[in-house]
């Protein structure tokens, strides 16, 4: 299969007073060394410190290490070879009268550079693109409930980052 992210599990959440979504990327790595991860985020209400509000943020690089999603990441940073890695994660809002958010993600991951390849950053590249709206009503009961895929693609070479993002070194 070609390093590309599938889709899976798309759940509705409504627990704890909240309404959201339940998902996982699955990613297989031929080179799991030396490989990328950039979880980015834009959200029209921040729902974690580190975010800034219609701004694309690399949640995995500025809270990577105290979020859940990025687990299966952190304990298979030492490996080599191939790994299938499985991201799961959970977006929710907490159910109030007329509360409402937009999430979109661009998930890119890098495989690990081919050993045989001379130039480093000819690597292979997976991107999902999805976006999550939430909306509640007067009565705070979900009335906006959607979680859609906008894109999945792969390639090699230089990845794509979304637009006004600030491209890492």
């Amino acid at each position: 299969m070609p390093f590309q992210f599938q889709f899976e599990d798309p759940h509705a959440l409504h627990e704890d007073g909240s309404v959201g979504h339940r998902f996982r990327l699955r990613l297989n790595f031929a080179q799991r060394e030396g490989a990328r991860l950039h979880w980015i985020e834009r959200c029209d209400r921040p729902y974690d410190e580190d975010m800034l509000a219609d701004r694309w943020v690399d949640m995995h690089a500025v809270a990577g290490a105290r979020l859940a999603t990025f687990l299966p990441w952190l304990e298979t940073s030492a490996a080599s070879g191939p790994a299938e890695l499985d991201f799961v994660h959970r977006a929710a809002l907490r159910r109030r009268p007329g509360a409402r958010r937009r999430l979109e993600w661009w998930v890119l991951a890098l495989d690990g550079p081919d050993p045989d390849e001379a130039d480093e950053e000819e690597r292979d590249w997976a991107l999902w693109c999805g976006e999550q709206r939430l909306q509640c009503g007067d009565d705070g009961l979900a009335i906006v409930h959607d979680l859609d895929q906008i894109e999945c693609r792969h390639g090699r070479g230089a990845p794509p980052y979304p637009a006004g993002f600030a491209v890492p070194d």
